[in-house]
Protein backbone atom coordinates (compact mmCIF):
# COMPACT_ATOMS: atom_id res chain seq x y z
CA UNK A 1 0.00 0.00 0.00
CA UNK A 2 1.75 3.13 -1.03
CA UNK A 3 2.15 5.51 1.74
CA UNK A 4 0.10 8.84 1.89
CA UNK A 5 1.70 12.13 3.34
CA UNK A 6 -0.59 14.41 4.63
CA UNK A 7 1.90 17.51 5.19
CA UNK A 8 2.76 19.75 2.38
CA UNK A 9 6.80 19.58 1.30
CA UNK A 10 9.55 17.84 -0.86
CA UNK A 11 9.78 13.81 0.53
CA UNK A 12 12.71 11.91 -0.60
CA UNK A 13 12.34 8.20 -0.82
CA UNK A 14 15.59 5.90 -1.66
CA UNK A 15 14.64 3.12 -3.88
CA UNK A 16 16.61 0.05 -3.43
CA UNK A 17 17.98 -1.43 -7.08
CA UNK A 18 19.71 -4.94 -6.33
CA UNK A 19 18.33 -7.54 -5.05
CA UNK A 20 19.66 -9.33 -1.63
CA UNK A 21 22.08 -10.92 -1.69
CA UNK A 22 22.99 -14.72 -0.27
CA UNK A 23 26.22 -14.90 1.69
CA UNK A 24 28.82 -17.58 1.39
CA UNK A 25 28.54 -19.64 4.73
CA UNK A 26 32.69 -20.08 6.46
CA UNK A 27 33.65 -23.54 5.36
CA UNK A 28 37.20 -24.40 6.90
CA UNK A 29 36.46 -23.62 10.58
CA UNK A 30 36.66 -26.54 12.38
CA UNK A 31 35.68 -27.82 15.85
CA UNK A 32 37.94 -29.43 18.09
CA UNK A 33 36.24 -31.38 20.94
CA UNK A 34 38.73 -32.97 23.76
CA UNK A 35 40.55 -32.79 26.85
CA UNK A 36 42.82 -29.90 27.82
CA UNK A 37 45.05 -29.05 30.64
CA UNK A 38 42.90 -26.15 31.59
CA UNK A 39 39.70 -24.26 30.66
CA UNK A 40 39.81 -21.25 31.73
CA UNK A 41 39.49 -17.46 30.21
CA UNK A 42 40.66 -15.07 33.13
CA UNK A 43 38.23 -16.31 35.78
CA UNK A 44 35.20 -17.94 33.75
CA UNK A 45 35.23 -22.15 33.26
CA UNK A 46 35.22 -22.59 28.97
CA UNK A 47 33.86 -26.14 29.86
CA UNK A 48 31.58 -27.26 27.29
CA UNK A 49 31.74 -24.10 25.73
CA UNK A 50 32.79 -23.44 22.53
CA UNK A 51 35.90 -20.96 21.86
CA UNK A 52 36.84 -19.38 18.69
CA UNK A 53 40.25 -18.87 18.86
CA UNK A 54 43.19 -18.14 15.99
CA UNK A 55 46.20 -18.69 17.05
CA UNK A 56 48.08 -21.62 19.22
CA UNK A 57 49.13 -19.10 21.51
CA UNK A 58 45.43 -18.68 22.42
CA UNK A 59 44.81 -21.88 22.65
CA UNK A 60 47.93 -22.72 25.63
CA UNK A 61 46.31 -18.88 27.29
CA UNK A 62 42.95 -20.50 27.53
CA UNK A 63 43.37 -24.39 27.62
CA UNK A 64 47.14 -25.10 28.60
CA UNK A 65 49.60 -27.39 27.04
CA UNK A 66 50.26 -30.77 26.03
CA UNK A 67 49.77 -33.64 29.35
CA UNK A 68 52.66 -34.05 30.40
CA UNK A 69 53.35 -38.60 29.34
CA UNK A 70 55.13 -40.27 32.08
CA UNK A 71 58.18 -42.99 30.72
CA UNK A 72 60.19 -45.13 32.89
CA UNK A 73 63.77 -46.10 31.92
CA UNK A 74 63.97 -49.84 33.08
CA UNK A 75 66.94 -52.64 32.70
CA UNK A 76 64.78 -55.50 31.27
CA UNK A 77 63.72 -54.82 27.39
CA UNK A 78 60.17 -56.83 27.38
CA UNK A 79 58.54 -57.33 23.96
CA UNK A 80 55.98 -54.77 24.73
CA UNK A 81 58.41 -52.30 25.28
CA UNK A 82 60.87 -49.77 23.58
CA UNK A 83 64.49 -50.61 23.71
CA UNK A 84 66.19 -47.38 24.03
CA UNK A 85 70.42 -47.77 23.68
CA UNK A 86 72.15 -46.29 26.64
CA UNK A 87 76.17 -46.72 25.97
CA UNK A 88 75.82 -49.59 24.18
CA UNK A 89 73.61 -51.65 26.53
CA UNK A 90 69.73 -51.99 25.69
CA UNK A 91 67.30 -51.27 28.25
CA UNK A 92 63.92 -50.29 27.90
CA UNK A 93 61.57 -47.18 27.69
CA UNK A 94 58.64 -47.96 29.13
CA UNK A 95 55.40 -45.77 28.16
CA UNK A 96 52.97 -45.62 30.85
CA UNK A 97 49.23 -46.12 30.54
CA UNK A 98 46.75 -43.80 29.98
CA UNK A 99 48.85 -40.99 29.39
CA UNK A 100 48.38 -38.90 26.37
CA UNK A 101 45.58 -37.27 25.22
CA UNK A 102 45.85 -35.81 21.65
CA UNK A 103 43.89 -32.50 21.76
CA UNK A 104 46.67 -30.57 21.63
CA UNK A 105 49.05 -32.32 18.68
CA UNK A 106 46.02 -31.62 16.50
CA UNK A 107 45.17 -28.74 17.25
CA UNK A 108 49.01 -27.73 16.39
CA UNK A 109 48.71 -29.96 12.80
CA UNK A 110 45.49 -27.85 12.09
CA UNK A 111 47.30 -24.22 12.74
CA UNK A 112 50.92 -25.83 10.97
CA UNK A 113 48.85 -27.27 8.05
CA UNK A 114 47.05 -23.64 7.04
CA UNK A 115 44.27 -23.59 9.04
CA UNK A 116 43.00 -19.98 10.69
CA UNK A 117 40.64 -20.54 13.01
CA UNK A 118 38.40 -23.66 14.78
CA UNK A 119 36.59 -23.92 17.68
CA UNK A 120 37.58 -25.47 21.08
CA UNK A 121 35.40 -27.60 23.27
CA UNK A 122 37.10 -28.83 26.48
CA UNK A 123 35.30 -31.66 28.24
CA UNK A 124 37.66 -32.01 30.73
CA UNK A 125 40.51 -31.14 32.18
CA UNK A 126 43.49 -33.13 33.29
CA UNK A 127 45.38 -30.27 35.15
CA UNK A 128 47.15 -32.04 38.40
CA UNK A 129 46.02 -35.45 37.14
CA UNK A 130 48.56 -38.64 37.01
CA UNK A 131 46.67 -40.38 34.69
CA UNK A 132 44.07 -39.49 32.37
CA UNK A 133 40.64 -41.25 31.77
CA UNK A 134 38.53 -40.86 28.87
CA UNK A 135 34.36 -41.15 29.12
CA UNK A 136 32.38 -41.58 26.16
CA UNK A 137 29.68 -39.61 27.73
CA UNK A 138 31.68 -36.44 28.09
CA UNK A 139 32.87 -36.71 23.91
CA UNK A 140 29.20 -37.05 23.23
CA UNK A 141 27.89 -33.95 25.66
CA UNK A 142 30.80 -31.90 24.40
CA UNK A 143 29.59 -32.53 20.64
CA UNK A 144 25.87 -32.11 21.81
CA UNK A 145 26.85 -28.00 22.53
CA UNK A 146 28.09 -27.93 19.40
CA UNK A 147 24.30 -27.83 18.40
CA UNK A 148 23.70 -24.42 18.78
CA UNK A 149 26.62 -22.36 16.84
CA UNK A 150 26.40 -21.81 13.44
CA UNK A 151 29.96 -21.46 12.52
CA UNK A 152 32.19 -24.81 12.53
CA UNK A 153 31.75 -26.77 9.59
CA UNK A 154 33.86 -29.65 10.02
CA UNK A 155 34.14 -32.05 13.31
CA UNK A 156 37.13 -33.54 14.65
CA UNK A 157 37.55 -35.44 17.85
CA UNK A 158 40.99 -36.80 18.22
CA UNK A 159 40.27 -38.20 21.58
CA UNK A 160 37.98 -40.47 20.31
CA UNK A 161 40.65 -43.10 19.71
CA UNK A 162 41.37 -43.60 22.99
CA UNK A 163 38.04 -44.90 23.65
CA UNK A 164 38.87 -48.39 21.36
CA UNK A 165 35.12 -49.63 20.44
CA UNK A 166 33.43 -47.17 22.10
CA UNK A 167 34.91 -44.26 19.60
CA UNK A 168 32.17 -45.75 17.38
CA UNK A 169 29.16 -44.17 19.08
CA UNK A 170 31.44 -40.73 19.23
CA UNK A 171 31.48 -41.50 15.14
CA UNK A 172 28.03 -42.13 14.62
CA UNK A 173 27.07 -39.38 16.70
CA UNK A 174 29.02 -37.20 14.77
CA UNK A 175 28.02 -38.09 11.41
CA UNK A 176 24.48 -37.55 12.50
CA UNK A 177 24.94 -34.01 13.96
CA UNK A 178 27.07 -33.42 10.32
CA UNK A 179 23.93 -34.48 8.63
CA UNK A 180 21.57 -31.84 10.46
CA UNK A 181 24.22 -29.08 10.89
CA UNK A 182 25.50 -28.77 7.49
CA UNK A 183 28.39 -30.03 8.80
CA UNK A 184 31.65 -32.64 7.73
CA UNK A 185 33.34 -35.49 9.93
CA UNK A 186 36.98 -35.77 9.75
CA UNK A 187 37.21 -39.89 11.45
CA UNK A 188 40.37 -40.89 12.81
CA UNK A 189 40.91 -44.76 12.78
CA UNK A 190 41.34 -46.67 16.24
CA UNK A 191 44.58 -48.28 16.39
CA UNK A 192 45.43 -46.66 13.09
CA UNK A 193 49.25 -46.82 13.54
CA UNK A 194 48.95 -50.42 13.03
CA UNK A 195 49.90 -52.45 9.55
CA UNK A 196 46.75 -53.86 7.53
CA UNK A 197 46.35 -57.40 6.55
CA UNK A 198 45.30 -60.35 4.27
CA UNK A 199 43.54 -62.17 7.06
CA UNK A 200 40.68 -59.13 7.20
CA UNK A 201 41.34 -58.85 10.77
CA UNK A 202 42.75 -55.42 11.07
CA UNK A 203 42.22 -51.84 12.19
CA UNK A 204 40.44 -51.09 8.89
CA UNK A 205 38.06 -54.24 8.91
CA UNK A 206 37.22 -53.52 12.58
CA UNK A 207 36.58 -49.94 11.53
CA UNK A 208 34.48 -50.90 8.84
CA UNK A 209 32.07 -53.08 10.70
CA UNK A 210 31.79 -51.25 13.96
CA UNK A 211 31.16 -47.64 11.81
CA UNK A 212 27.30 -48.90 11.25
CA UNK A 213 25.74 -47.56 7.56
CA UNK A 214 24.22 -44.61 8.43
CA UNK A 215 25.07 -40.80 7.51
CA UNK A 216 28.14 -42.22 5.91
CA UNK A 217 28.34 -39.43 3.09
CA UNK A 218 28.92 -37.15 5.45
CA UNK A 219 32.60 -38.22 6.95
CA UNK A 220 35.59 -39.11 5.66
CA UNK A 221 38.17 -41.15 7.22
CA UNK A 222 42.06 -41.12 6.51
CA UNK A 223 44.65 -43.94 7.52
CA UNK A 224 47.02 -44.51 8.63
CA UNK A 225 48.26 -42.18 11.77
CA UNK A 226 51.31 -39.92 11.50
CA UNK A 227 54.66 -39.54 12.90
CA UNK A 228 55.26 -36.30 13.50
CA UNK A 229 57.55 -33.46 14.83
CA UNK A 230 55.30 -31.45 17.21
CA UNK A 231 56.28 -32.62 20.06
CA UNK A 232 58.61 -30.55 22.23
CA UNK A 233 61.27 -31.47 25.18
CA UNK A 234 58.75 -30.04 28.08
CA UNK A 235 56.15 -32.42 26.92
CA UNK A 236 56.98 -35.33 29.09
CA UNK A 237 58.40 -36.84 32.05
CA UNK A 238 60.66 -39.46 33.09
CA UNK A 239 59.93 -41.49 36.07
CA UNK A 240 63.22 -43.24 36.43
CA UNK A 241 63.74 -46.35 38.66
CA UNK A 242 66.82 -47.48 37.49
CA UNK A 243 69.89 -47.55 40.13
CA UNK A 244 72.11 -44.62 40.54
CA UNK A 245 75.11 -45.86 38.77
CA UNK A 246 73.22 -47.17 35.48
CA UNK A 247 72.16 -43.46 35.60
CA UNK A 248 75.38 -42.03 35.79
CA UNK A 249 76.51 -43.77 32.62
CA UNK A 250 74.51 -41.02 31.14
CA UNK A 251 74.25 -38.42 33.85
CA UNK A 252 76.83 -36.46 35.50
CA UNK A 253 76.71 -37.19 39.25
CA UNK A 254 75.72 -34.61 40.26
CA UNK A 255 72.44 -33.87 38.31
CA UNK A 256 71.87 -37.91 38.40
CA UNK A 257 71.50 -37.29 42.68
CA UNK A 258 69.32 -33.93 41.70
CA UNK A 259 66.92 -35.93 39.10
CA UNK A 260 66.56 -38.97 41.28
CA UNK A 261 65.94 -36.64 44.60
CA UNK A 262 63.44 -34.58 42.77
CA UNK A 263 59.86 -34.44 44.29
CA UNK A 264 57.67 -34.76 42.30
CA UNK A 265 60.51 -35.89 38.89
CA UNK A 266 61.39 -32.59 36.99
CA UNK A 267 59.52 -32.14 34.06
CA UNK A 268 60.50 -32.75 30.74
CA UNK A 269 61.80 -28.85 29.98
CA UNK A 270 64.16 -28.99 32.64
CA UNK A 271 65.87 -32.89 31.73
CA UNK A 272 65.71 -31.13 27.90
CA UNK A 273 67.84 -28.11 29.43
CA UNK A 274 69.96 -30.28 31.79
CA UNK A 275 70.94 -32.65 29.18
CA UNK A 276 70.97 -31.03 25.54
CA UNK A 277 74.86 -30.59 25.59
CA UNK A 278 75.57 -33.89 26.77
CA UNK A 279 76.38 -37.47 25.40
CA UNK A 280 74.76 -38.50 22.20
CA UNK A 281 73.06 -41.03 24.67
CA UNK A 282 70.82 -38.32 25.83
CA UNK A 283 69.37 -37.56 22.02
CA UNK A 284 68.73 -41.22 20.95
CA UNK A 285 66.62 -41.34 24.08
CA UNK A 286 64.87 -38.06 23.67
CA UNK A 287 64.42 -39.23 20.12
CA UNK A 288 62.83 -42.12 21.19
CA UNK A 289 60.18 -40.23 23.35
CA UNK A 290 59.33 -37.85 20.94
CA UNK A 291 58.75 -40.61 18.26
CA UNK A 292 56.18 -42.05 20.78
CA UNK A 293 54.56 -38.77 21.84
CA UNK A 294 55.07 -37.69 17.79
CA UNK A 295 52.42 -40.14 16.47
CA UNK A 296 49.37 -38.99 15.85
CA UNK A 297 45.81 -39.63 14.52
CA UNK A 298 45.34 -37.73 11.25
CA UNK A 299 42.47 -35.65 12.08
CA UNK A 300 44.11 -32.61 13.05
CA UNK A 301 46.53 -32.30 9.61
CA UNK A 302 43.28 -32.71 7.34
CA UNK A 303 41.40 -30.43 9.45
CA UNK A 304 44.21 -27.45 8.54
CA UNK A 305 44.32 -29.28 5.26
CA UNK A 306 41.03 -28.28 4.17
CA UNK A 307 41.01 -25.08 5.31
CA UNK A 308 44.15 -24.42 3.60
CA UNK A 309 42.15 -25.52 0.43
CA UNK A 310 38.91 -23.75 1.14
CA UNK A 311 40.81 -20.64 1.17
CA UNK A 312 43.03 -20.47 -1.52
CA UNK A 313 40.60 -22.46 -3.75
CA UNK A 314 37.39 -22.86 -2.55
CA UNK A 315 35.19 -25.84 -0.70
CA UNK A 316 34.59 -27.48 -4.06
CA UNK A 317 38.38 -28.19 -4.77
CA UNK A 318 39.23 -32.11 -3.65
CA UNK A 319 41.41 -31.88 -0.11
CA UNK A 320 43.99 -34.56 -1.94
CA UNK A 321 47.29 -34.39 -3.59
CA UNK A 322 48.62 -31.62 -1.01
CA UNK A 323 51.71 -32.35 1.10
CA UNK A 324 51.45 -32.41 4.81
CA UNK A 325 53.60 -30.08 7.07
CA UNK A 326 55.30 -31.25 10.69
CA UNK A 327 54.92 -35.00 9.27
CA UNK A 328 57.98 -37.01 9.14
CA UNK A 329 56.43 -40.06 7.82
CA UNK A 330 53.80 -42.19 8.29
CA UNK A 331 53.30 -44.84 10.79
CA UNK A 332 52.93 -47.80 7.87
CA UNK A 333 54.12 -47.47 4.29
CA UNK A 334 50.87 -47.75 1.79
CA UNK A 335 51.47 -49.68 -1.48
CA UNK A 336 48.90 -48.81 -4.34
CA UNK A 337 47.28 -53.09 -4.24
CA UNK A 338 46.72 -51.81 -0.52
CA UNK A 339 45.24 -48.54 -1.44
CA UNK A 340 43.31 -50.48 -3.82
CA UNK A 341 40.96 -52.15 -0.77
CA UNK A 342 41.32 -48.79 0.54
CA UNK A 343 39.75 -46.93 -1.67
CA UNK A 344 37.01 -49.55 -3.54
CA UNK A 345 35.61 -52.13 -1.07
CA UNK A 346 32.35 -54.45 -1.42
CA UNK A 347 31.27 -52.61 1.80
CA UNK A 348 30.97 -49.03 0.05
CA UNK A 349 33.42 -47.79 3.09
CA UNK A 350 36.08 -45.95 1.43
CA UNK A 351 38.96 -45.11 3.49
CA UNK A 352 41.44 -42.28 2.28
CA UNK A 353 45.06 -43.19 2.53
CA UNK A 354 47.67 -40.83 3.17
CA UNK A 355 51.23 -41.99 1.36
CA UNK A 356 54.61 -40.95 0.86
CA UNK A 357 56.25 -40.53 -2.19
CA UNK A 358 59.73 -39.86 -3.33
CA UNK A 359 60.53 -36.11 -3.27
CA UNK A 360 56.82 -34.99 -2.44
CA UNK A 361 56.99 -35.84 1.00
CA UNK A 362 53.51 -37.03 2.77
CA UNK A 363 50.68 -36.65 0.54
CA UNK A 364 47.03 -37.01 0.87
CA UNK A 365 46.02 -39.52 -1.50
CA UNK A 366 41.92 -40.33 -1.33
CA UNK A 367 39.32 -37.63 -1.35
CA UNK A 368 36.01 -40.24 -0.95
CA UNK A 369 33.46 -40.08 2.13
CA UNK A 370 32.77 -43.20 3.83
CA UNK A 371 29.81 -43.55 1.54
CA UNK A 372 32.30 -44.68 -1.78
CA UNK A 373 29.17 -46.58 -3.41
CA UNK A 374 27.27 -43.86 -3.61
CA UNK A 375 27.70 -42.38 -7.32
CA UNK A 376 26.48 -38.75 -6.04
CA UNK A 377 28.04 -38.27 -2.57
CA UNK A 378 31.07 -40.64 -2.76
CA UNK A 379 33.75 -37.53 -3.05
CA UNK A 380 34.34 -35.02 -0.20
CA UNK A 381 34.02 -31.96 -2.52
CA UNK A 382 30.66 -32.81 -3.62
CA UNK A 383 29.16 -33.61 -0.45
CA UNK A 384 30.58 -30.43 1.25
CA UNK A 385 30.12 -28.02 -1.20
CA UNK A 386 26.01 -29.35 -1.56
CA UNK A 387 26.39 -28.84 2.20
CA UNK A 388 27.70 -25.26 1.65
CA UNK A 389 25.05 -23.89 -1.07
CA UNK A 390 22.07 -25.58 1.56
CA UNK A 391 23.28 -23.77 4.50
CA UNK A 392 24.10 -20.34 2.69
CA UNK A 393 20.80 -20.18 1.05
CA UNK A 394 18.57 -21.16 4.00
CA UNK A 395 20.42 -18.22 6.02
CA UNK A 396 19.81 -15.91 3.13
CA UNK A 397 16.24 -16.88 2.89
CA UNK A 398 15.17 -16.39 6.19
CA UNK A 399 13.28 -13.13 5.77
CA UNK A 400 11.24 -15.22 3.26
CA UNK A 401 9.55 -16.62 6.23
CA UNK A 402 6.06 -15.00 6.51
CA UNK A 403 5.93 -13.07 3.23
CA UNK A 404 3.27 -13.52 0.83
CA UNK A 405 3.14 -16.70 -1.21
CA UNK A 406 2.99 -14.87 -4.75
CA UNK A 407 4.78 -13.92 -7.78
CA UNK A 408 6.90 -10.80 -6.69
CA UNK A 409 8.46 -13.68 -3.68
CA UNK A 410 8.98 -15.85 -5.95
CA UNK A 411 10.90 -13.53 -8.59
CA UNK A 412 13.20 -11.86 -5.14
CA UNK A 413 14.00 -15.68 -4.40
CA UNK A 414 15.30 -17.07 -7.98
CA UNK A 415 16.94 -13.92 -8.36
CA UNK A 416 18.84 -14.21 -5.29
CA UNK A 417 19.34 -17.75 -5.43
CA UNK A 418 20.61 -17.57 -9.13
CA UNK A 419 23.18 -14.76 -8.39
CA UNK A 420 24.85 -16.44 -5.71
CA UNK A 421 24.78 -19.68 -7.58
CA UNK A 422 26.58 -17.54 -10.83
CA UNK A 423 29.39 -16.45 -8.05
CA UNK A 424 29.87 -20.53 -7.21
CA UNK A 425 30.04 -20.74 -11.20
CA UNK A 426 32.42 -17.89 -11.97
CA UNK A 427 34.76 -19.25 -9.43
CA UNK A 428 34.81 -22.83 -10.68
CA UNK A 429 32.75 -24.62 -8.59
CA UNK A 430 30.26 -25.80 -11.49
CA UNK A 431 31.03 -27.51 -14.60
CA UNK A 432 29.67 -25.89 -17.82
CA UNK A 433 30.60 -23.21 -20.16
CA UNK A 434 27.42 -21.34 -19.41
CA UNK A 435 25.36 -20.58 -16.03
CA UNK A 436 22.53 -22.27 -17.75
CA UNK A 437 24.57 -25.82 -18.44
CA UNK A 438 25.91 -25.21 -14.90
CA UNK A 439 23.20 -24.58 -12.61
CA UNK A 440 18.84 -24.08 -12.51
CA UNK A 441 16.67 -22.36 -10.22
CA UNK A 442 13.07 -22.81 -10.86
CA UNK A 443 10.15 -21.53 -8.25
CA UNK A 444 6.95 -20.98 -9.27
CA UNK A 445 3.23 -21.96 -9.65
CA UNK A 446 3.11 -24.68 -12.44
CA UNK A 447 6.96 -25.31 -12.06
CA UNK A 448 7.88 -26.13 -8.47
CA UNK A 449 4.42 -25.81 -6.44
CA UNK A 450 0.31 -26.80 -7.02
CA UNK A 451 -2.23 -24.72 -5.63
CA UNK A 452 -2.56 -26.87 -2.87
CA UNK A 453 0.94 -26.48 -2.10
CA UNK A 454 0.21 -22.66 -1.93
CA UNK A 455 -2.57 -23.60 -0.10
CA UNK A 456 -0.51 -25.09 2.24
CA UNK A 457 2.14 -22.08 3.05
CA UNK A 458 5.02 -24.08 1.07
CA UNK A 459 7.16 -22.03 -1.11
CA UNK A 460 8.86 -24.93 -2.76
CA UNK A 461 12.02 -23.79 -4.71
CA UNK A 462 14.52 -26.33 -7.19
CA UNK A 463 18.02 -25.85 -7.58
CA UNK A 464 20.07 -28.16 -10.15
CA UNK A 465 24.12 -28.08 -10.17
CA UNK A 466 26.26 -29.34 -12.13
CA UNK A 467 29.10 -30.05 -9.44
CA UNK A 468 32.38 -30.50 -10.46
CA UNK A 469 34.38 -33.46 -8.98
CA UNK A 470 37.75 -34.79 -8.83
CA UNK A 471 39.55 -36.21 -11.55
CA UNK A 472 40.56 -39.45 -9.36
CA UNK A 473 41.60 -41.53 -12.01
CA UNK A 474 43.93 -40.25 -14.64
CA UNK A 475 44.25 -42.35 -18.19
CA UNK A 476 47.37 -41.96 -20.76
CA UNK A 477 46.35 -43.44 -23.87
CA UNK A 478 49.38 -43.60 -26.23
CA UNK A 479 49.52 -45.09 -29.75
CA UNK A 480 53.26 -45.73 -31.71
CA UNK A 481 53.24 -45.08 -35.25
CA UNK A 482 55.51 -46.80 -37.91
CA UNK A 483 56.99 -44.81 -40.01
CA UNK A 484 54.57 -46.44 -43.10
CA UNK A 485 51.54 -45.04 -41.42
Amino acid sequence: MKKRYRTPGVYVEEISMFPKSIAQVETAIPAFIGYTEIALRDSTSLLNIPTRISSMIEFEEYFGRAFPSKFEIVPAVPSDHVPVNIDGQMKSLLFLPNQQAFLYYSVKAFFSNGGSSCYIVSVGSYGGQANLQFNKSDLLNGLSVLESEETPSVLAIPDAVLLEDEAFEVYQAMLAQAKSRFRFAILDIPNGFLPVNTSGDDCISNFRVKIGNQNLAYGAAYYPWLNSNLSQGRDFEILNHIPLHDLQEILPEEFAKTFLSSSPSPSGEYLHQALKSLSPTYHELLRVIQEKLGLLPPSGFLAGAYALVDNSRGVWKAPANISLNSVKNTSFSISNSIQEDLNIHPSGKSINAIREFPGKGVLVWGARTLAGNDPEWRYVPVRRTVSMIEHSIRNGLQYVVFEPNEPKTWIRVKSECTNFLFGIWRSGGFVGAKPEEAFFVKVGLGETMTSQDILDNNLIVEIGMALVRPAEFMFLRIKLKTGSN
